[in-house]
C-alpha cells in the first residue's frame, strides 16, 4: 500500500529531506516553532521509499545539517562526541519500524494499533541506542550508568510524542494526497 511509484518516491524524499532541514536548524525560524522531525522522517522514510540509498541520503543530510548548525550557526557542540557515529545505527532502527510496515493493506484499528507498537519500539530503540553512543563518547560516563539513565530517560516522552506527530502528520499528508487522487500507488516490490 505505501509502495510508491518512482515519481512519487522522490517528491516523498524532497518533501521528507525538507521537513528534516527545516527543523532540526533554526536556520529558517521553524525550529524554534516546530522541534526536530528527524524521528519521524526516518520512520516515514522507511515506510515510503523503497531504496535504501534514501536512508543514506538522509542520514548524510543529517550530518550536514548538524555541521551547518554547528560551523555556521554557532551551536552548542555539547552533543558531538565520538558517539555521535551511532546516530546512524540509530535511524536505520527507526527506518526498519517503517519498512516492517510498508506492505500494510488497510488502516484499520488494529493495523493503527500496530503503527504505534512499530513507531513506540523504533523511538524506544532510537532513543537506547543513541544515548548509549553518547554516554560512552562523552564525559558523562563518569557520572554512572544509573545516574546518566536517570538524567536522560525525561526525554524520552518527548521523542516519543514528537516522532508520534509527524508520523501521524506523515500519513496523514500520504491519505490526503491519496485521497486527492493525485498519487497512484505502485505495485508491490
Amino acid at each position: 500500500m505505501f509502495v510508491l511509484k518512482p515519481k512519487a518516491e522522490w517528491i516523498a524524499a524532497f518533501a521528507l529531506a525538507i521537513l528534516m532541514m527545516v527543523t532540526r536548524i533554526h536556520h529558517f525560524g521553524i525550529g524554534t516553532v516546530a522541534p526536530d522531525a528527524s524521528t519521524g522522517v526516518f520512520f516515514l522514510a522507511g515506510l515510503l521509499l523503497g531504496s535504501p540509498w534514501f536512508l543514506f541520503g538522509l542520514l548524510a543530510e543529517a550530518v550536514v545539517l548538524d555541521g551547518v548548525a554547528i560551523g555556521f550557526m554557532k551551536v552548542a557542540d555539547a552533543c558531538m562526541s565520538s558517539g555521535y557515529a551511532l546516530l546512524a545505527p540509530a535511524y536505520g532502527v527507526l527506518w526498519f519500524a517503517g519498512r516492517a510496515l510498508r506492505k500494510v493493506e488497510t488502516i484499520d484499528f488494529i493495523t493503527a494499533g500496530k503503527f504505534v507498537c512499530f513507531i513506540v519500539a523504533g523511538t524506544a530503540a532510537f532513543f537506547v541506542l543513541s544515548n548509549i553512543g553518547y554516554f560512552f563518547g562523552s564525559e558523562f560516563y563518569q557520572l554512572g550508568i544509573a545516574e546518566y539513565v536517570t538524567r536522560v530517560t525525561r526525554y524520552f516522552p518527548t521523542y516519543l510524542t514528537v516522532t508520534l506527530f509527524y508520523s501521524a502528520f506523515g500519513l496523514a499528508a500520504f491519505y490526503a494526497v491519496r485521497r486527492l487522487g493525485m498519487l497512484e500507488p505502485a505495485a508491490a516490490r
